[in-house]
């Protein structure tokens, strides 16, 4: 008789660039917690994804991803007795209609958000691109090519500033699985104090909270690439890199792409005055919106 396969009972689902590598990674250590080998399936967005692949190195990326409900299975097929099972996908926060059709099948599961200053958030995932050697820009010009970038068909990644508008995106997901079932994590509160966010999401998640998990590294750093011929191996289509995904297993081969890509990542410069400054106007409302839904006054604007 075939084993039913169990799917996630939780997800996160963003925001990209909070440090949602480095949960991954924190999360795999706890014994009652299963994660597949890979952090992101994007199996729920993919029909979105895949419509938005014009930018450069997005069809590269598509190519990794779960186009249908079989692949996705086949990351959980090695659950054995875990209490929680989890899905790590910062493309659901964009894309957030979404939810409705992860309660379809997946049921009134347990939503983490990690959720970061967008202004911060923005500019590192622009200086994630700049890693990768995809984005040719300087940043406030990025941001002012964004909406012609977003009519083009490039993906979310791209939308540098539109992607970290947080307001209606987090209160879908709270009206569809309800606040009992979402948890928030502020990226400050993650960087300063991540013991505590670990004890305090095991608890969330029903599992020991007393398990230790080492935090002390950070996992997919952004910055300036030291050589760039490393980050268009790793960015762009090549066939070495065709050959080494066939031959090496993900379980190798994902945590040997990070350390390279980690060993490759140089300074990561500061951003400039006349984009912040568009940023903080264009973040304003937004922010305000959050704090309401979040019942907490933050503190971004003032940062």
């Amino acid at each position: 008789m075939k084993r039913s396969i169990r799917l996630p009972n939780f997800i996160v689902v963003g925001a990209p660039k909070s440090g949602t590598t480095s949960l991954f990674y924190y999360l795999k250590q706890h014994p009652d917690i299963y994660l597949p080998v890979r952090k992101e399936l994007h199996y729920f967005s993919y029909e979105y994804l895949k419509e938005n692949t014009k930018g450069p190195g997005d069809k590269d990326v598509l190519s990794s991803l779960c186009a249908n409900r079989r692949e996705y299975e086949s990351h959980y097929i090695e659950v054995k007795n875990e209490r929680m099972i989890g899905d790590i996908s910062p493309s659901y926060l964009y894309y957030c209609n979404v939810s409705g059709r992860i309660l379809s099948e997946l049921g009134k599961i347990k939503i983490v958000m990690v959720l970061r200053n967008p202004v911060e958030k923005a500019y590192t995932q622009y200086m994630h691109l700049i890693r990768d050697n995809r984005e040719t820009l300087l940043f406030y010009d990025a941001l002012m090519e964004e909406q012609k970038r977003m009519l083009a068909g490039w993906s979310d990644i791209w939308r540098y500033a539109e992607s970290s508008l947080y307001a209606e995106r987090v209160n879908k997901y709270i009206s569809i699985f309800g606040p009992d079932n979402v948890k928030f994590i502020l990226f400050d509160d993650f960087v300063i104090a991540p013991d505590e966010v670990m004890r305090s999401l095991f608890k969330f998640l029903n599992v020991d909270a007393d398990v230790h998990c080492d935090t002390s590294k950070t996992y997919n750093r952004t910055g300036t690439p030291k050589f760039k011929m490393v980050s268009d191996f790793f960015a762009k289509p090549n066939p070495v890199k065709t050959i080494v995904k066939k031959i090496i297993p993900e379980k190798l081969r994902i945590p040997t792409r990070l350390a390279l890509l980690d060993w490759n990542t140089g300074k990561k410069n500061s951003m400039d005055r006349k984009s912040r400054e568009y940023l903080i106007k264009y973040f304003s409302d937004d922010i305000v919106d959050l704090s309401k839904i979040l019942g907490n006054k933050l503190w971004w604007l003032n940062g």
